[in-house]
Parts: C-alpha cells; structure tokens; sequence
C-alpha cells in the first residue's frame, strides 16, 4: 500500500445523534419488491493489523478553526470489537430498487458486515459511487469487500454496511439537481435501503463517496446536503462537469453552502491528470477556513491507486461511529 506523502488535516467535530431501527438480515417496513442475489460468501479472512501511516507520511501543516458550540454531546465511543463468537466472513448481495426517477428498476450491490442481523442493531452504512466507465461492481472488484471483513474482524472499524448503486447513464447524462442522480440517490435509493436493511436511518448514521466521476457525485450531493450525511468523500474526484452551474458544482458550493458540521475528505495521487481542479478546491477551502481532510499521494488515475487506499477510506469513514454495537438503535 502507498502511504500518503503530504497530508493536511481539517478536523471538524461531530456529534452522533441516535436515532432507531429492530434487527432483521434484509427486512423493513418497506413494501417495494427487491430481488437480492448473493454474489459470494467472502471467505474467512485472518485479522489483519490495522492500517498506521508510515514515517514518511508527514503532516506539512493542520488547520483547525475554533468549532461553535457543540450540540448535546453522545455517549463516548466505547472500543467493543466484534464479539469473538462472530468470526463469520460478510457478503456482497446483489439486487435491484424501484426509481420512480429512472426507473422502473436500477442494479446495486451491498456488503453486509460478519453476522450481520443477529444482534438486533442498526448499522451506519456507506454509500459509494463508480467513475462514468464502471458500474455497481466496480468497489467490489477492487477488494473493498474483503477490506472491509479483515477491519471489522479485528476490530479496526465498526460493523457497516457498503451501497454501491450503479449509475448508468443518468449518473453520466445530468450534472445534479432535481431529476438527476441526485435525485436518484436521494429519493429513490437511500429511502429503499433504509426501509428494507437494518441501515441507520439518520444522519449521523450516513456517509457517502466515491472515486472519479463517483467523486463529483458524492460531493455535489453532500454539499448540497450537508445535514443528510456525516460525512463525505472524493476520492480522485473528477471536477470536470462544464454544464454544472454555481448552485451544483461542488467547486463552487463548497466555497458558498453552509456546510455545518461535514465531514469531508479530497485525496488524489499526484500523478493524476484530474489534480489540478480537486487541488484547487482544497486551496480554496483551506483559504476560506472550511475544514476537511486533504491526502495528497503517489499514484496515478488508475485502479492501483484506490486499491491501496482502501483501508485508509474505511477507518476515516468509520471514525465517527462507535465502536460498540449497544450504542446502536434498534433496526426497525
């Protein structure tokens, strides 16, 4: 794995705010038809060491503007690993959901975590999107998956559940906004997730990313957003739409939204042709004081790169979330 050469942090905080959910592998009070196909039982991985940036990673500076005051405050993040009993691998299950949008039916894939349903838990859950070639299978083909089994199983990161929709032409064909796929992911997609799985339905229980177009995506949405999600992610963000105006190009929303308490992370490799405009908008941000967390590594705009980043996503991803499963609400 490459570790980040250059890092600045913005660090924000946050406060979780617990919401409920009764625990059932794959149900809810949802009544739209899903067809799930197990893709693959992941095999049992061995705990893996979690990830520690190496020497060579140095911070050039840290920013951390004076926070406003903080809301009630959530129970401390107690460290529970998954319970020793439970050492079986997750899965990736394929199905599809209704979209009134751009429908009648869309494809995506999600990871459920090792025992996944059994403790009557709600689960934060990721949302990540492809780049304008790929489609839902591309994270997994990437080894997100089975990242995700040797974190959770050593207790690196909570248990989460993973949503890789795919975009298909209507992520590549609209720029954002109302009838876009924006409003695909938050219309049509997160309310059927969050209605048929045990997925945290709150904010604090929602994250989203993605890498190359994946990344405008997630980021454009986020911004836009900001108090649906916790966090948000670009990862080799391709900020390349023209046909983008001020109120949707998350160049210029990042700068002019109200972005509250957002967690948000840009990173990319220095040898990759989209630097110029994902390395702007971090200036601009940092100029403008708005926090987040800048990575900037080795590599090019290729598949190698977010390989090797992979558990650095999840354990950022995953920071704000306890680590205990008692600290979740119900699912249901």
């Amino acid at each position: 794995m490459v570790h980040p050469a250059h890092v600045v942090s913005f660090i924000w905080p946050l406060a979780l705010v617990v919401a409920g959910c009764s625990a059932v592998a794959l149900q809810g009070p949802a009544t739209p038809t899903t067809l799930l196909t197990p893709i693959s039982l992941i095999a049992t991985l061995t705990p893996s060491p979690s990830f520690t940036p190496s020497a060579s990673s140095t911070p050039l500076r840290s920013y951390t503007p004076t926070p406003p005051p903080s809301h009630t405050p959530t129970p401390p993040h107690t460290y529970t690993p998954t319970p020793p009993f439970c050492l079986e691998p997750g899965q990736v299950v394929a199905g599809r959901y209704p979209s009134r949008i751009a429908g009648p039916e869309r494809s995506y894939r999600v990871y459920l975590p090792p025992c996944y349903g059994q403790d009557g838990h709600a689960y934060p859950t990721l949302y990540l999107f492809h780049g304008n070639i790929h489609d839902d299978s591309k994270w997994d083909e990437l080894g997100l998956d089975e990242a995700a089994n040797a974190a959770i199983l050593a207790g690196d990161i909570p248990p989460l559940l993973i949503v890789m929709p795919d975009g298909g032409a209507i992520a590549n064909n609209s720029s954002g906004g109302p009838s876009s796929f924006e409003d695909v992911v938050l219309t049509d997609l997160i309310p059927f997730i969050e209605a048929t799985t045990c997925a945290w339905p709150a904010a604090a229980g929602r994250a989203i990313g993605g890498l190359s177009r994946g990344g405008y995506w997630a980021l454009e949405i986020a911004f836009r957003n900001p108090t649906f999600f916790t966090s948000a992610g670009g990862h080799s963000a391709a900020l390349l739409d023209t046909a983008a105006g001020p109120a949707i190009n998350p160049q210029q929303t990042g700068l002019t939204n109200n972005l509250g308490r957002l967690r948000i992370y840009l990173d990319i490799g220095r040898d990759d042709y989209l630097i110029a405009n994902v390395e702007r908008l971090h200036e601009e941000m940092a100029a403008a004081g708005r926090p987040h967390t800048w990575v900037l590594n080795d590599g090019r705009h290729e598949d190698a790169y977010w390989s090797a980043h992979l558990f650095e996503y999840l354990a950022w991803y995953s920071e704000p979330w306890p680590r205990s499963r008692l600290l979740y609400p119900p699912c249901g």
